[in-house]
């Protein structure tokens, strides 16, 4: 598969060297922006003592994506595929119900993938597991999308009506231009850009360049999506790279930053302008953003082109996925017990 570099404007395809959760309980509500989002504090629910678990502080607003100024949560470390699976069941949390009674999904802090995936001999079940862990994920980062998207079409609307927008939201027009490589001068433009991404192809993409989240690059380095890196980054040196080379397989802290700077990347990168033009069009429509559609945008995600855009539509199909695109993020976060 072919990915891009996330390194401020580098277009140029990559090849990706390969393919390829206990009880739940509420949390508390901390807002960000407009956006509710459920924070696992150790302190009141005795998370500590409960389960392996770090205390994680997003560094400073970054380039890769809203996520980062995400309050301060607990996340789940060394998480195995039995502790997932037994987090899942007392959670009530099944994708089955998801697609046909559109329940909200859970939470998930889960810093990485469990070690044992890869263990899973039975095919659909280890699918499941897959989708069941990073489903969560992709609600939330694309949520931070959705509010960044809701300012910018408030600040769009004042400039419209001839009203000076406050110093503060022009700072934040600024920052929110340079990381989507837009313009304060063209904030419509900027609209196309800032805007979320379906599950369905989300999780199909994942699934592909991962291999189900089976492979080193996902299992070592949180890296769902294989994007290079040669800017210095943290990254993995793929096995058999060429001599001379320095590219990397880009490695992430935490899952769901892997998923907000591939987001990031089909929201700013140049071979990626047909899905936006699709997905602009589509909400003029007034349409809702469907995944299969929009797959058609990615014949530059891979070399392969037309053959990479009819495997993602194979997998949507086959694995049931377009019923994902309506799911919507509870708040409830899926606890662990503690030694699973």
């Amino acid at each position: 598969m072919t990915v891009t570099e996330e390194n401020g404007g580098a277009d140029t395809p990559k090849r990706s060297p390969g393919h390829g959760a206990t009880r739940a309980r509420l949390g508390l509500v901390a807002g960000l922006a407009g956006l509710l989002l459920l924070v696992a504090v150790e302190v009141t629910w005795g998370l500590a003592g409960r389960a392996p678990a770090i205390r994680y502080t997003p560094p400073a607003h970054s380039g890769d994506g809203a996520i980062a100024v995400s309050p301060a949560v607990t996340f789940i470390v060394h998480p195995t595929v039995d502790g997932l699976q037994a987090a899942f069941e007392s959670a009530a949390y099944d994708l089955e119900d998801i697609r046909s009674k559109r329940t909200p999904v859970p939470r998930l802090r889960l810093f990485m993938l469990p070690r044992d995936l890869p263990e899973i001999t039975d095919v659909d079940e280890r699918k499941t597991v897959f989708l069941s862990l990073a489903l969560p994920l992709i609600l939330e980062a694309n949520a931070h999308i959705a509010v960044e998207r809701r300012r910018l079409r408030y600040a769009i609307e004042r400039r419209a009506a001839g009203q000076k927008l406050p110093q503060d939201l022009e700072d934040w027009l600024a920052g929110l231009a340079k990381r989507y490589k837009g313009s304060t001068d063209q904030l419509e433009v900027l609209l196309r850009r800032v805007d979320t991404v379906p599950p369905s192809l989300v999780l199909a993409q994942a699934a592909t360049e991962s291999g189900w989240g089976t492979s080193r690059f996902a299992i070592e380095g949180n890296a769902i999506f294989g994007q290079w890196t040669t800017t210095g980054a943290k990254g993995l040196v793929p096995l058999g790279r060429p001599e001379g080379e320095t590219y990397m397989v880009r490695s992430f802290d935490r899952l769901i930053d892997s998923v907000s700077a591939y987001l990031l990347n089909l929201n700013t990168h140049r071979p990626y302008r047909d899905f936006r033009k699709m997905r602009a069009e589509l909400r003029r429509a007034g349409e809702p953003l469907d995944g299969t559609k929009l797959a058609g945008g990615l014949q530059h995600y891979s070399e392969t082109g037309q053959e990479y855009v009819d495997l993602l539509r194979g997998i949507i199909r086959k694995n049931r996925l377009s019923p994902l695109d309506r799911a919507t993020l509870g708040d409830t976060l899926i606890e662990f017990a503690w030694g699973v």
